[in-house]
């Protein structure tokens, strides 16, 4: 019992030490070009979570978890996603790695990579596709929290079909 309590003291000392940061955001998602064709009309809205840790000055890495909401009709994201089942939404595991840019005292611009894995359906783990994007965002920041605002490029593959997106969107940073 005491060797738990020793770990667990040296893991919130650790922490309490690091810069750690909460990342929520979300995006809408215009479409360029998809396959197949007939998916060039999905538009989808994503959100999520993440946590990202300081590795120095302006360099931020981290993971988090996020959803995606394929917009239109059942059909034809049940189709792009290849499920059995009709779904428009899909589970996506994300890592990232962000890179801040001074401006001023109080803003900044934020370039973030990130890739993953994405689930349609939160079950279909024999569907399983891929995420890779990169986004720059115009941030303003108030010490402790952080607003921003952009967009970016994102391609998203599922066994045969892929789509390749310009999300727009938020990001809120709180810095513990």
């Amino acid at each position: 019992m005491k060797r738990l309590v020793v770990i667990a003291m040296l893991a919130v000392s650790a922490l309490a030490l690091a810069a750690v940061n909460l990342d929520v955001f979300g995006n809408y998602h215009f479409t360029l070009s998809a396959t197949p064709t007939a998916a060039a009309s999905i538009s989808y809205l994503s959100f999520g979570l993440q946590a990202t840790y300081e590795v120095t000055e302006g360099v931020q890495i981290g993971g988090g978890v996020g959803l995606a909401y394929f917009l239109p009709d059942a059909t034809a994201a049940t189709n792009f996603l290849g499920t059995a089942s009709p779904t428009q939404w899909t589970l996506d595991f994300i890592v990232s790695a962000k890179y801040s840019i001074p401006i001023n005292d109080f803003s900044a611009v934020v370039i973030k990579g990130y890739g993953g894995l994405s689930i349609p359906g939160f079950t279909a783990f024999d569907k399983l596709g891929y995420i890779v994007g990169a986004k720059v965002l115009y941030v303003f920041d108030m010490v402790d929290f952080n607003v921003g605002l952009g967009a970016g490029i994102e391609m998203r593959t599922y066994k045969a079909s892929s789509i390749t997106t310009v999300p727009v969107g938020v990001l809120a940073s709180i810095k513990f």
